[in-house]
């Protein structure tokens, strides 16, 4: 019997290599969408718009200014950083507030005297709210203050 031998030497070869090349594509194509697919479905809320109760309120009020803030799909919306400036809303205990899980807050204005300024017929009071998710998001409500 003859025995045959042969130099096997794999350094170079390239037989199995376009099958392993298709497979790591496919495998890292398929890891990709899932990634992808699951970062969509992960999408953070933002904010959408800001309510207020009054649009116009009288020099010197006591009233209760409600703010209820929403997302972009028109949920309530909680955490929202809401602040309150002008006619001398500015001073009252707690200017800067949060908005609850019905995304609400109010800011009692019997703490402050409520005035328009001095030569002015009115004023405004500048209602803010701020929220960060994907970005941070300002939007802005306006109360007329008459005299």
């Amino acid at each position: 019997m003859k025995k045959i031998c042969r130099n096997i030497d794999d350094k170079g070869a390239l037989e199995g290599l376009p099958l392993y090349l298709i497979i790591l594509v496919v495998i890292a194509g398929v890891g990709t969408a899932i990634i992808a697919g699951w970062m969509m479905s992960a999408q953070s809320t933002e904010l959408g718009s800001i309510e207020v109760d009054d649009e116009e309120l009288p020099e010197g009020t006591t009233a209760t200014i409600q703010v209820t803030t929403y997302a972009e799909n028109g949920d309530p919306l909680e955490g929202v950083t809401v602040s309150i400036e002008g006619c001398g809303a500015g001073s009252l205990e707690e200017p800067v507030k949060l908005t609850d899980e019905n995304g609400e807050t109010e800011f009692n204005m019997d703490e402050v005297d409520v005035t328009v300024p001095e030569g002015q017929s009115h004023g405004e009071i500048i209602i803010t709210a701020e929220y960060t998710g994907e970005m941070s998001k300002t939007k802005t409500a306006r109360i007329l203050v008459t005299d």
